[in-house]
């Protein structure tokens, strides 16, 4: 089952072709539209065309601002320093440990040493 995404600027290639080799078909917002597009844009982008949101930007974790219903998931991946080799790590971890059923239409938060789902189920 292929996963529609949608990476933002924060998120590096070899980041891109991890996800892409966990199942996810990865669209980077830089290839398609160039870099320095304003955030609101990748988001309405993503929800668009139901694509799950990943970023390395914390603005994305506002579930006020970037409520995760409306999204098809939003995946928030927060290290410090934020660097490709960091970010694969964490999100490798969390790969491994989760299905797309557990975050599909949530906020997940990705840290250097753990994941938050943030946010409520629906019933089908």
């Amino acid at each position: 089952m292929s996963i529609p995404a949608l990476a933002d600027s924060h998120v590096a290639r070899s980041t891109r072709r991890l996800l892409e080799q966990s199942g996810f078909q990865v669209d980077s917002i830089d290839v398609r539209l160039g870099s320095g597009i304003p955030d609101r844009m990748v988001a309405d982008l993503a929800r668009r065309e139901g694509r799950v949101l990943i970023s390395g930007d914390k603005i994305f974790a506002n579930g006020r601002e970037y409520p995760p219903r409306a999204y098809a998931g939003i995946i928030v991946i927060r290290v410090k320093p934020l660097t490709a080799e960091r970010m694969n790590r964490a999100l490798r971890r969390f790969l491994t440990q989760s299905t797309v059923a557990d975050y599909q239409g949530l906020l997940v938060v990705i840290t250097a040493t753990k994941f938050r789902i943030i946010g409520k189920r629906t019933s089908s």
